[in-house]
């Protein structure tokens, strides 16, 4: 006998969406460690251009200085080239934390910055509006103008805004690094609950296949004991008194012990069968193997072959006085069987008995004499025993 379908299909349904839900948690973690390495880069570059601005800030108001007051016109024209660049970038970059876009990284690469928020979004606002006057009174500056106007009035503002400058650089510093720290923190947060639930739900499938194994072997073993029984009346059936008596007889051939092999038909049956119906038939049956197991002895193993046909091995059955008490036992269970299962009918049984070593240790050879020992005595008016 096989496990039910529906039961199999059952588990199996479980036991796939626990897989899928494991896969798509751990898909999930994988994403947010992917998500996370990305964020964390992306603040990193935030906060290295943040800490860039400060120096560019210092570095325009040296050029500017150095423009404007330089004796030599070489570092005058130096200094003119070093501020195009580094004011142009500091404001570049500037716009970029502002508006979300583009600038040059640390290797001269463009890179892509975001729009910052809160604290960072304030410092960048107001570096930018000290900044406008600035790029102003610059617009003008070429190297053809160096020593005009420009640069004085550029280098005068910038040293009177150069701390508030650097200071609001240092806050969009801070403010990145602080937003950072949380944004990682909460990342690592969401990263913690996917794996705690991805670990959750494998060990609900560790703990669910376990489950399963025992269910399946606890059912495994429920089918092996039905296949090893009778289903009408739950005595062993041929195949497990096949084996147990193989068993049995094979040790007994090793140690030289005896016993006996008692076949049983009960009297009349197919008349009682073809009055009462089978269900009364049944009826009898069962009441027959609970007689036959409640008279055998612990060591005995009583078994339906099929039909109304039993068996019985007995080790340790030799003398023919215990045979003969012994089957007297059982033919007054018979007799004693309930009259409202089969009203105004006596039951009474036929038995063949074959012993070992006598008849030889072959199951097949004990069990054919024994069975013509049974319809020996049957012919003979039934309701005895006969050795063979």
């Amino acid at each position: 006998m096989s496990i039910p379908v529906s039961a199999l299909l059952g588990s199996t349904r479980r036991f796939v969406s626990a897989i899928v839900l494991f896969v798509l948690l751990d898909l999930t973690v994988l994403v947010i460690n992917l998500w996370l390495a990305d964020q964390l880069a992306d603040d990193a570059v935030a906060i290295n251009l943040a800490g860039r601005q400060r120096m560019l800030s210092q570095q325009t108001t040296k050029a500017l200085l150095l423009a404007n007051g330089a004796a030599d016109p070489a570092t005058r024209a130096a200094a003119a080239d070093e501020l195009a660049t580094a004011f142009g970038l500091f404001e570049q970059t500037l716009t970029a934390f502002a508006e979300s876009g583009q600038t040059l990284g640390g290797d001269d690469t463009p890179v892509t910055l975001k729009a910052v928020t809160g604290e960072a979004a304030r410092a960048v606002r107001e570096a930018r509006a000290i900044v406008a006057p600035l790029k102003a009174m610059l617009h003008g500056a070429t190297p053809a103008s160096r020593d005009g106007p420009h640069y004085a009035a550029a280098a005068d503002y910038m040293v009177r805004h150069n701390r508030e400058v650097l200071s609001l650089m240092n806050s969009l510093t801070t403010a990145l690094e602080h937003d950072s720290v949380r944004r990682s923190r909460d990342l690592r947060a969401i990263q913690t609950g996917a794996f705690v639930l991805a670990l959750g739900n494998f060990l609900a499938i560790v703990v669910g296949l376990l489950r399963q194994f025992r269910a399946t072997e606890t059912d495994r073993q429920r089918w092996r004991e039905l296949a090893r029984h009778d289903p009408l009346t739950g005595l062993a059936n041929r195949k497990a008194f096949t084996e147990t008596a193989l068993g049995v007889l094979a040790r007994a051939e090793v140690d030289g012990s005896c016993g006996a092999v008692l076949m049983l038909d009960l009297d009349g049956f197919k008349p009682i069968n073809d009055s009462f119906g089978h269900a009364t038939g049944d009826r009898i049956l069962i009441a027959l193997a609970a007689s036959l197991d409640a008279t055998a002895r612990a060591t005995d193993t009583a078994a339906r072959l099929g039909g109304d046909e039993f068996a019985i091995l007995c080790p340790n059955l030799h003398e023919p006085a215990h045979i003969d008490q012994f089957c007297g036992r059982l033919l007054a269970a018979i007799a004693r069987i309930p009259d409202e299962i089969c009203p105004g009918r006596m039951l009474g049984a036929s038995i063949g008995v074959a012993v070992y070593p006598d008849n030889g240790y072959a199951l097949a050879n004990l069990m054919g004499q024994a069975d013509r020992a049974m319809y020996a005595a049957k012919h003979s008016g039934g309701n005895r025993w006969q050795a063979a």
